[in-house]
């Protein structure tokens, strides 16, 4: 009896850290950003607007925890790694996913790829490092191509990269899986990014209340 409530102990636990790399846990440290793709993309001002959003949203809510300086790398992304990357933490169980050589010890504590290739847009799981991986669909695949989308993708995968998981409210930015809502609902003919729920930013002020320092 205590054999088998040992194993039921062991196996919660290692749901519950599966769970909690991806979603929820709150970042130790001052985490720099680096942006990876093309020198000409369209995305990297997208991506440095990101960091502003999610820097504002935490200065407004008094929490002392930002997001560090932004740099941008221009050289060839890794598609085929990002391609398997997605498929692992989108369509595979709890704790299954699996980070491919070329992602592994990424140069920021959160790197964001922007990719030119098609899989769904995903943000990884702490590594060994406690780095975090961004992938982001390539702009030529729906509904990337519809305006505001990239936007909110880019975003919506830093807030995951921040702490925060899905909701289920289409008309707010966190909305995913298992919940219906998909990225094209962010289309929009006017630039705006989806906000947060009062929950979500509850949740931030916890993770990262103003007592939080950088170790």
């Amino acid at each position: 009896m205590r054999r088998a409530l040992l194993i039921l102990l062991l196996a919660l636990c290692v749901t519950f850290d599966a769970a909690q790399g991806q979603f929820g846990v709150p970042w130790r440290h001052t985490p720099t950003v680096v942006v990876v793709g093309a020198a000409n993309d369209p995305r990297l001002a997208l991506a440095d607007a990101a960091v502003s959003f999610w820097n504002a949203t935490l200065k407004e809510l008094g929490s002392t925890f930002r997001l560090g300086a932004v740099a941008h790398i221009v050289r060839p992304v890794p598609e085929e790694a990002l391609q398997a990357m997605s498929q692992s933490v989108v369509g595979a169980p709890a704790g299954a996913a699996s980070i491919p050589p070329p992602l592994r010890n990424p140069p920021g504590g959160i790197t964001i790829f922007l990719a030119d290739s098609e899989f769904v847009s995903f943000t990884g799981p702490f590594d060994a490092n406690s780095k975090r991986v961004i992938g982001i669909r390539g702009l030529k695949f729906p509904p990337m191509t519809l305006p505001n989308v990239a936007r909110n993708v880019i975003t919506h995968e830093l807030g995951h990269a921040v702490g925060l998981g899905h909701n289920s409210d289409p008309a707010m930015l966190m909305c995913g899986r298992p919940a219906p809502c998909r990225p094209a609902l962010f289309a929009s003919d006017e630039p705006r990014l989806f906000p947060l729920t009062d929950a979500e930013r509850r949740q931030l002020l916890g993770m990262y209340p103003p007592t939080w320092k950088s170790l």
